[in-house]
């Protein structure tokens, strides 16, 4: 059995593959990048939180006899003029080799892992904690893949909470992306799959009903207003973490806005298959990441 942990910049998350349609996650939301928009650099605590929960994901996957354990990371490490150190940090403390990998690696990944069974042409949208990547392709060719640092836990930090500024903000970077026909919309990591889970009105997260789910425009339209209508979030929606809960409203406008520019007229579908998949793709098939 293997084990991955993603280093994500807004939580850290275990898989271990037990061969299943869709693998249990395990999540740990540490927020990394907090503040990193306006420092450039990791914070003291958020480094701390992570390092924590990597430590943990680790011991928890070596109980369960996991045969590999593979960790990488994204973003917010990648980025932050601090993020060499923390990885060697982090190595030191877990005694595993942890890979940061680049933008168009995390695109690729994510575009691998979602494919899942799909042999034609998509497009997959992935909303981080630091950044966002789009890319289009099936699993033999990658079309196109841009990765931006317009992530949920970075915009927080440059916008604020008030809905005008972040909208702002995401109208004025959304073209940045280019041009990219739409093809059938896949949207894959934390901001898609609770959005999902909020719009089948869990109450506790269940990955197999949100996996496949479609969030149509309207959907998404509707999810927007809740959200910023809510006064306490948590209440109205209660499988939300807290931290998850002060990005989510962030989450819902990048996808929104990203759904309209890239013309993905039916919504998209929702994937728990993400980044973690494809990387277990890659390493099984020999693909360099």
């Amino acid at each position: 059995m293997d084990a991955v942990i993603d280093v994500g910049s807004n939580s850290v998350r275990l898989m271990l593959d037990r061969g299943m349609k869709v693998n249990q996650k395990q999540i740990n939301t540490t927020c990394l990048a907090e503040g990193l928009a306006n420092t450039g650099r990791l914070g003291g605590e958020a480094m701390e939180r992570t390092k924590a929960a990597i430590a943990d994901f680790v011991r928890a996957a070596r109980l369960e006899k996991a045969d590999n354990i593979y960790i990488f990371a994204t973003e917010a490490v990648r980025s932050a003029q601090n993020g060499e150190e923390f990885r060697r940090d982090v190595e030191n403390a877990v005694a595993l080799p942890v890979r940061v990998i680049s933008g168009d690696s995390e695109a690729k990944l994510g575009l691998l892992g979602a494919i899942d069974g799909n042999h034609g042409e998509i497009t997959v949208v992935d909303i981080g904690g630091a950044s966002v990547e789009v890319v289009r392709g099936d699993r033999k060719k990658l079309t196109y893949a841009r990765s931006l640092p317009l992530g949920v836990v970075r915009l927080r930090d440059l916008t604020g909470d008030r809905r005008e500024d972040i909208e702002k903000y995401v109208e004025s970077h959304v073209a940045d992306f280019g041009f990219v026909s739409g093809f059938e919309g896949v949207a894959i990591g934390g901001t898609a799959t609770t959005l999902a889970a909020m719009d089948l009105r869990q109450t506790r997260y269940d990955a197999s009903a949100v996996h496949g789910h479609v969030l149509s425009v309207r959907a998404i339209d509707n999810l927007v207003e809740e959200i910023f209508a809510s006064t306490d979030r948590r209440r109205d929606f209660p499988v939300l973490s807290e931290r998850r809960a002060k990005v989510i409203g962030h989450g819902a406008i990048m996808l929104r806005a990203l759904v309209e520019y890239l013309g993905l007229e039916d919504g998209v579908t929702v994937s728990e298959h993400d980044n973690i998949e494809g990387l277990l793709y890659c390493v099984r098939n020999g693909i360099e990441i």
